[in-house]
């Protein structure tokens, strides 16, 4: 961790690990350092970013309730288009096959 405002985000599907501040998403930061992180609306509306949060904790802004359902949630996934980290994470995107409404 760089700095209390910033964590690290390890991305399974690549092997990186970058650097997330606090105020920025999950997509936002694995956007700027480079990473080719599925997504297509970064507003929370169409779960092409749906991701399995594998370590730590995150707060979700506001979503479209369709785009990850409550038993998506208590699952462990997440959109990363709408995921801030309050703390160090590791996460996996899913993709299209493995996107599953539960």
């Amino acid at each position: 961790m760089n700095d209390a405002s910033t964590f690290q985000i390890r991305i399974a599907n690549t092997g990186q690990t970058i650097d997330c501040p606090t105020d920025r998403t999950v997509l936002q930061a694995a956007i700027a350092a480079g990473i080719d992180y599925p997504y297509a609306c970064a507003t929370g509306n169409c779960g092409m970013c749906v991701s399995d949060l594998t370590a730590g904790e995150v707060h979700l802004l506001a979503h479209g309730d369709s785009s990850l359902s409550r038993a998506q949630k208590e699952a462990g996934q997440t959109l990363a288009c709408r995921a801030q980290p309050r703390g160090d994470l590791a996460i996996k995107w899913r993709n299209r096959s493995q996107t599953t409404r539960l």
